[in-house]
């Protein structure tokens, strides 16, 4: 991004190198997350880069001051993320939002919109009394950005957004909405993540684990990045509608893996979900090729983008031309106050602020990163198995009329735009396609007559209905 790009979106007062207190550095682009109902930056500070693997404590602190000054609210980490939290801590302290700060700043706490993670499935197992749960990692995220580290928060502390991370298959899916259920009356000896963090939401004591009725959580959320249809069954599950948000991988080459953008996120969406776009750079690898995620600071890049390599604004708007998208995070690696089109929050930032590329521009910032990336960047998501068609239907006879229910298709690298419905070789009903978003089967009745005694069968369609 060029310094003119970048003075035509943020001002002069950036580019000389000042924070948002310079009347002539506009607000960031926004978007509502779903139905949190907050409004958040376009682009938000990811907590890995810089922030789990720090050059030096220092310099990490000054991103996420930077990050805040500059106007995003949006803040991710994780306790997976190393000293991340900490360093967010910090950086707290050091800019007045933490409770019990001589100072402080509850209207800057309050645009905020601060989320972390838990990679545990379970708020409770009485088998393994000594193991970390939800509730502990929930613990750990606020002594270690609002406490002193070692256990102790402060009245008034509280997370926006505590999401459960990293959802892979169909087993962690039951295991988080174990005891579900039991809410209420006789807990059983094993409680999922849902359960325990709903009476932490809500300031209940239904599991026993909230003993002194805190409310810690304002939103909960589930995140991944390798399976649509292990995310697409935890949304379909949530009859209590608990789930807020979806963090989940999406970038240049989604269309090229079993895509989220076609699958997940269209029920997200349909469910009100604030969507959360993560790994835009593949951690990088869209670069540099690496099939991992980085280990070590010398492995973060930088730079703004690479030389030769596709812009690293069309990665960030990529994603958010996707519907439902309300923000884009990515870690950090890099600032510079005296030349802000090295700084990589300011060019990320001016991306995210720029017009949403159309549907012919998306297709060019595809082709540009196969031919200069290739398409094998994903490494943390499912391969393609194409345009997938539901299950055989069930058919139900209700008097003068078939009841024909079927369970969702999945989306090959174009949306489903239809299904048809056939009897035999006849097509006998084409309807423009909806997501499935409860447990409960798509269906549409047909007259008997239609139907007869031929097998129905049911096709995903990326045609829309003729009429």
């Amino acid at each position: 991004m060029t310094r003119r790009q970048l003075l035509g979106i943020f001002g002069t007062a950036v580019l000389a190198g000042r924070t948002r207190a310079g009347s002539a550095a506009p607000a960031p682009a926004h978007r509502t997350l779903g139905r949190t109902g907050r409004w958040v930056t376009t682009f938000g500070l990811g907590g890995q880069g810089a922030l789990q693997f720090p050059a030096s404590e220092e310099e990490s602190v000054a991103i996420i001051v930077r990050a805040i000054e500059l106007g995003i609210n949006y803040l991710d980490t994780a306790n997976a993320y190393g000293p991340s939290q900490s360093l967010y801590g910090q950086a707290f302290w050091r800019l007045r939002i933490t409770p019990g700060h001589p100072d402080h700043d509850p209207a800057l706490r309050e645009r905020l919109f601060i989320a972390s993670k838990t990679a545990q499935r379970y708020a409770l197992d009485r088998s393994r009394p000594q193991a970390a749960t939800a509730i502990s990692d929930l613990r750990r995220a606020l002594t270690q950005m609002f406490g002193d580290g070692r256990g102790w928060i402060p009245d008034n502390a509280y997370l926006d957004l505590f999401q459960i991370h990293n959802l892979t298959t169909e087993q962690q899916v039951d295991q988080i909405y174990e005891g579900l259920e039991a809410r209420g009356g006789k807990m059983p000896d094993r409680i999922g993540a849902l359960a325990g963090l709903l009476d932490y939401r809500d300031g209940t004591n239904f599991t026993g684990l909230n003993p002194e009725y805190r409310r810690w959580i304002r939103h909960i959320g589930i995140t991944g990045h390798l399976s649509s249809p292990v995310l697409m069954k935890a949304i379909q599950r949530d009859e209590l509608n608990i789930l807020d948000t979806l963090l989940v991988a999406l970038n240049a080459n989604d269309r090229h893996y079993l895509c989220h953008q076609y699958n997940v996120i269209p029920v997200a969406l349909a469910r009100g979900m604030g969507i959360i776009a993560m790994k835009v750079f593949c951690a990088g690898g869209i670069y540099t090729g690496m099939q991992r995620q980085p280990r070590e600071t010398g492995e973060l890049i930088r730079t703004v983008g690479v030389p030769g390599g596709v812009d690293s604004a069309d990665l960030i708007r990529y994603p958010l031309s996707v519907p439902g998208v309300a923000v884009v995070i990515a870690g950090v690696s890099h600032i510079d106050r005296e030349q802000p089109e090295k700084d990589q929050i300011v060019c990320n930032l001016a991306a995210a602020a720029m017009d949403v590329p159309s549907e012919a521009e998306r297709r060019r910032i595809e082709s540009a990163v196969a031919e200069r990336h290739g398409t094998r960047t994903n490494y943390f998501q499912e391969a393609s198995r194409g345009l997938v068609h539901p299950p055989a239907p069930q058919v139900e006879q209700d008097g003068d009329r078939v009841w024909v229910r079927w369970q969702t298709g999945l989306a090959g690298s174009e949306p489903i735009r239809s299904y048809k419905i056939y009897s035999g070789q006849d097509l006998r009903a084409w309807i423009p396609f909806r997501p499935q978003t409860t447990t409960a089967p798509l269906s549409l009745p047909l007259p008997s007559y239609m139907v007869g005694d031929d097998p129905v069968r049911v096709e995903a369609s990326t045609e829309p209905p003729p009429w």
